[in-house]
């Protein structure tokens, strides 16, 4: 009879600790890194065009948080020369619950090629770091102008009216690239090349000469590229 008693007394217990458990035992949520990365470049997105601009190279490297770095240049248009802000490079930095994500993007040089069909196009020099082992989700895209002319011109207006130089193909503001639709965007032929003793990747972009930019997409993240004016 007792053991039966002791036997049902430690059933009780046995009971008592798995319902306690199960009443106490955190709920583990599963890890997606490709969600966490998504929503990361998300927000990345979202906030792109409001992120400080600097002409400072020196702060673009040592400078913490999200920049881009920027040069002020002269276009020209059918009313004169005007200035318009270019974006040359990024330092961006974004998270999703456990994950960090870092990437700097730099264009270092442009320089024009001939093909071996004798097309000419303009070769982006862009220096990429990324925190992640898997590279990013690329494509490369050309902003190619559909009339050059009446393109510069409307950005000329733009100066005009506001006194500020546009930043071309990054201020939602101006509005000639989508918004007036004065712009295609075609993909161009583009390469990584990485290099070990930089611990650094070269992004090579193959753009027509007309484009006065490019559009560096790792997905949902789209970012404008220029060419630096050569010193």
């Amino acid at each position: 009879m007792w053991s039966a008693a002791y036997g049902l007394i430690a059933l009780a217990v046995v009971a008592f600790v798995v319902l306690y458990a199960a009443l106490h035992t955190p709920d583990l949520a599963s890890v997606n890194l490709a969600d966490q990365l998504y929503h990361a470049k998300k927000r990345l997105a979202d906030n792109l065009t409001s992120l400080p601009r600097t002409g400072n190279p020196a702060y673009f490297v040592v400078g913490s948080g999200n920049l881009v770095k920027v040069r002020v240049v002269n276009a020209t248009a059918s009313g004169g020369a005007f200035p318009v802000q270019l974006p040359i490079g990024y330092k961006l930095r974004g998270g999703d619950s456990n994950l960090l994500y870092e990437l700097y993007l730099n264009v270092t040089s442009c320089g024009s090629v001939s093909l071996q069909g004798g097309a000419a196009v303009m070769l982006y020099f862009v220096e990429l770091r990324h925190s992640l082992s898997q590279l990013p989700w690329l494509e490369v895209y050309a902003a190619v102008p559909r009339d050059a002319a009446q393109y510069y011109s409307w950005l000329r207006s733009y100066y005009t009216a506001w006194g500020r130089p546009p930043a071309v193909g990054l201020d939602p503001r101006v509005g000639a690239d989508v918004d007036a639709g004065l712009v295609d965007y075609v993909k161009v032929e583009w390469a990584l090349v990485y290099d070990a003793a930089s611990d650094m990747t070269i992004l090579y972009a193959a753009a027509p000469p007309s484009a006065p930019y490019i559009l560096v997409v790792d997905y949902p993240l789209a970012i404008p590229l220029a060419c630096p004016p050569r010193s």
